[in-house]
């Protein structure tokens, strides 16, 4: 009888270590690791923006005469629907756009008018000016210390996407000092340098 109690215990003894294998096999974490999803793949990356970003070309005739072409870039315009949703939130005032047309003869902005939110819509828009005043949009324009008063006319945006801003100018007014009668004529084309939403197509693999 204690020679069979003796190898009951020695056969228990033997088992163990088969157990103790088997529970390593099938480790708790390692079941939980098998049962995930596989992670998402990641996003493609887009292509950068092209090295020309486009311009501005603006001619004075009447009391005065100048035709000036400025380059495009982030001194040229930035655009609210060029970032995405979050970054807008943190941004202060309405959605809109500016276009700034700068050189050696000339500064001329396009500026959102404040008000309503959709002032400056994302597409197409043509704003009439009277007597300096328009629905959704300021214009200024300098000549040295001079600047245009009241302008009367139209700045068309023709084309705004996740690309770029195009449109066009045609606006009449006099230059404060010297009350010179001048037209103010011409389009712009910027394209968008780098911001996070500007979307140029996704990047070769």
């Amino acid at each position: 009888m204690r020679n069979l109690m003796i190898a009951t215990s020695v056969l228990v003894l033997a088992g163990c270590p088969e157990k103790k294998e088997d529970y390593a096999k099938n480790k708790p974490e390692e079941v939980a690791t098998a049962n995930r999803e596989p992670p998402p793949p990641p996003k493609p990356k887009k292509n950068p923006p092209p090295a020309d970003l486009g311009s501005c070309k603006l001619s004075v005739t009447g009391g005065m005469t100048a035709e000036q072409t400025s380059p495009g870039g982030k001194e040229a315009t930035n655009v609210a629907y060029w970032y995405t949703a979050d970054e807008r939130k943190n941004m202060m005032g309405v959605d809109g756009y500016v276009v700034n047309c700068k050189g050696d003869q000339f500064r001329f902005s396009l500026l959102p008018g404040g008000g309503k939110l959709d002032g400056m819509p994302f597409g197409p828009k043509k704003f009439t000016f009277t007597k300096g005043k328009s629905d959704g949009a300021n214009v200024m324009m300098a000549f040295g210390q001079a600047t245009l008063a009241d302008p009367t006319g139209t700045v068309e945006i023709t084309a705004l996407d996740n690309r770029h801003i195009a449109g066009t100018v045609d606006l009449a007014g006099k230059i404060v000092p010297g009350n010179k009668a001048i037209k103010v004529s011409g389009s712009f084309d910027l394209v968008c340098p780098g911001f996070s939403a500007c979307d140029f197509g996704d990047a070769p693999q």
